[in-house]
């Protein structure tokens, strides 16, 4: 070997760091006390970045690509060791580099109950655990708080303080949700997605990004536990009892519904049925205290059920359809009172004034209700 190639051989010119150890999240070039020559080419690949550190103090920052040490490319680095310009020297540095890859499934729990106040159940010892993904989104600042001087920082000596602040943190956001122990329980999966920025905030000051944030499970002592189950039975229960009232309900309105249509002899054509449906709904759902804003679908499909039935009475499936008879004369009105006259009148007025009937429909009803007194 020549004189030269040795004196070359005392520097560096070509850097680069080709580890594929996952558990690697900042390792040091090993430089072995070599000068890093000018001009020296820094390969800096997909997920990673590269630090220069000067004399403990952080330089430059290279992300993906090929770069050439240069005073050019070397800004911070050239004002810290007050070179001129055309420095061409080499120089001592040392060389970092930052894995900037997707960390998933870092499992994270909670040691220690945390105290959880809740309006129903008082203080609450919970415990949670789950899962969290995570990459370095700030080579810089995750440099400036872990590195040290430690050569390699791994991913078993990050995650302690990870887990910390997860627990701190989500601890915090639980009480800032406003969400009931219920409710933390019976969410859990979206409770993780809401959290999620809480714990972005405190992460973004050491560079790190939090990209899922899943809370696997939400526990509380066994007691209570038992408490929680039999007062969901009891609800349960409880709305199985008005289930049942409202059906009971409803065959009231049905029944009543039935009489106003008699009275109102609206129930000679389908048409005039389907106008007081849909009237006797609208007003169910929007007079007050009449029960009918609670009007279940089930209610809607009973009401539309009894009209499939005065249809298929009127035209039962598979009848054939008879040809048009000469026009019947019409019975002998039926006479009636002042006051069921009066009565159906104001009924027909507010099918009027809803836009349910017409006004020739309105003037033709009143004409025939006023000739049976």
């Amino acid at each position: 070997m020549s004189i030269w190639s040795k004196i070359t051989g005392q520097f560096i010119d070509v850097i680069e760091w080709t580890t594929d150890d996952r558990e690697v999240l900042i390792a040091k070039f090993p430089d072995k006390d070599k000068e890093v020559k000018m001009g020296a080419q820094l390969t800096v690949r997909p997920g990673q970045a590269a630090i220069l550190v000067n004399e403990g103090k952080l330089a430059d920052v290279f992300m993906e690509g090929r770069h050439e040490l240069t005073t050019r490319n070397m800004p911070i680095m050239t004002t810290l060791k007050s070179w001129k310009y055309g420095f061409n020297s080499p120089f001592k540095v040392d060389i970092y580099y930052v894995n900037l890859q997707e960390f998933a499934g870092l499992k994270w729990g909670t040691p220690n109950p945390i105290q959880f106040f809740d309006p129903h159940y008082s203080l609450v010892d919970l415990r949670a655990f789950g899962s969290v993904t995570f990459r370095i989104q700030d080579p810089a600042k995750f440099f400036t708080k872990f590195a040290g001087t430690d050569s390699e920082v791994t991913l078993s000596e990050f995650t302690p303080h990870f887990r910390d602040v997860i627990v701190e943190e989500f601890s915090k956001g639980l009480k800032r949700s406003g969400q009931s122990l219920a409710e933390i329980i019976v969410n859990a999966q979206e409770l993780g997605g809401m959290l999620t920025p809480i714990l972005q905030a405190e992460f973004d000051r050491v560079g790190v990004q939090i990209l899922r944030f899943a809370i696997a499970s939400v526990s509380v002592p066994e007691e209570l536990e038992k408490q929680i189950k039999e007062e969901e039975r009891e609800l349960r229960m409880k709305r199985r009892s008005m289930s049942i009232d409202n059906e009971a309900q409803m065959q009231r309105m049905m029944n009543e519904f039935q009489m106003k249509m008699s009275e109102a002899n609206l129930s000679q054509n389908i048409g005039d049925m389907d106008k007081y449906v849909k009237f006797q709904m609208g007003q169910g759902m929007t007079t007050p205290g009449t029960g009918g804003g609670e009007m279940s679908e089930m209610a809607r499909t009973m009401m539309q059920m009894q009209m499939m039935q005065q249809m298929m009475q009127q035209n039962p499936a598979g009848a054939p359809q008879q040809a048009p008879s000469a026009p019947q004369q019409p019975a002998a009105a039926q006479t009636m009172t002042r006051e069921q006259v009066m009565a159906t009148l104001k009924e027909l007025g507010e099918l009027k004034a809803a836009g349910i009937l017409s006004d020739a429909e309105f003037d033709a009803k009143k004409q025939e209700l006023l000739a049976r007194l």
